[in-house]
């Protein structure tokens, strides 16, 4: 038998190592279009083009200052182009104008109308708010559901809005001033503290939580992910666990909060809302009826039921009862969640 020279193992052993293989470096996008394409269970190619679509500006005509139907019929004699949405009173896209213009009408400086996108829109209409009510939007600024609770009431509910930054707050308020929101106290504080300072105290809450952002990313504008990151998205997880227990805490038995993100993460939703019902015997999710309605069939395809396991994560089975927004031409992507308590 030939005995083996030493060169031939060391060949072998070359053969099998990395440094025979090219190293693979994986940008911000490429993670960014992987993790989307398992979320949304679509292949990596289309993920770009789902990310690429800028939703159609829409406003809210607000009748806390004016008639609506009055504001509508001065916009329409500049040339506006409004489209009703079926389901949501006073909402209308503007098909021929863009942000920019629309803000700098004397309409809207007067506060008749709120420039909002209708996936924020939809989190407020799931929330329901009644008049009489004592309810609390707990992370509120700039105050776009704020106005709008302020406005579905006829400011006739109480409504606490906080924020913990003070120039967010200070904000907020010349947005409720600018739009006729009088029935607001406004606060500066950790809303993470506010389950001890209000235990079971509002008939409603509100908790759209501080996010990564990921419906909001648009891949036709510069640097469309300077904002994202995976240390973020872990970040944010941690402060919403806390939110959403603060709040659970400060809801009333027998009633209802609205848990709502900007973003599409698994880790910041569903994975949120499980830890919360895991915690608490007493929380339930409940199924979101409005988007059932004959007015709601166009925009179906692109609400999806929220996902019961994702990357090796399981989550709680009653999570298909909350809701994600795909981004699309007429809602940037979101996510809400109605939890019950017992």
């Amino acid at each position: 038998m030939k005995k083996k020279k030493r060169t031939d193992f060391k060949l072998k052993r070359e053969k099998f190592t990395n440094k025979s293989i090219p190293e693979k470096f994986y940008t911000k996008e490429d993670v960014f279009v992987s993790r989307l394409a398992s979320i949304l269970m679509v292949p990596k190619s289309r993920v770009k083009g789902i990310f690429s679509q800028r939703a159609i500006t829409t406003i809210r005509l607000n009748s806390l200052i004016g008639r609506t139907s009055e504001t509508k019929e001065l916009l329409e004699r500049k040339g506006y182009m409004l489209e009703e949405v079926p389901w949501a009173k006073d909402v209308y896209f503007v098909n021929n104008k863009d942000k920019s213009e629309v803000s700098q009408t004397e309409e809207y400086r007067e506060g008749r109308y709120y420039i909002q996108n209708l996936s924020s829109i939809l989190a407020t209409l799931v929330l329901d708010p009644k008049e009489e009510e004592k309810i609390l939007d707990m992370c509120a600024a700039p105050g776009s559901k704020t106005t709008h609770i302020a406005q579905i009431t006829n400011n006739k509910a109480n409504i606490l809005a906080n924020d913990s930054d003070i120039s967010r707050v200070s904000a907020m308020e010349d947005v409720l001033e600018q739009f006729g929101a009088k029935n607001v106290k406004s606060t500066y504080s950790d809303a993470g503290d506010f389950g001890k300072k209000y235990p079971v105290s509002f008939d409603k809450v509100l908790l759209d939580a501080p996010c990564s952002g990921e419906g909001m990313v648009y891949f036709q504008g510069p640097k469309p992910l300077r904002y994202w990151n995976i240390d973020k998205i872990k970040r944010c997880m941690f402060s919403q666990r806390e939110l959403i227990v603060s709040a659970f805490k400060t809801l009333k038995h027998g009633k209802y909060m609205i848990y709502s993100t900007c973003t599409l993460e698994p880790e910041e939703n569903e994975g949120v809302v499980t830890y919360l019902l895991n915690m608490f015997p007493n929380a339930r999710l409940e199924k979101i009826d409005l988007i059932n309605g004959k007015e709601f069939d166009e925009y179906r395809e692109y609400i999806k039921p929220g996902i019961k396991k994702w990357s090796g994560n399981i989550y709680h089975p009653t999570v298909k009862n909350s809701l994600r927004v795909i981004p699309n031409k007429k809602m940037m992507g979101f996510y809400i969640a109605k939890i019950v308590k017992e």
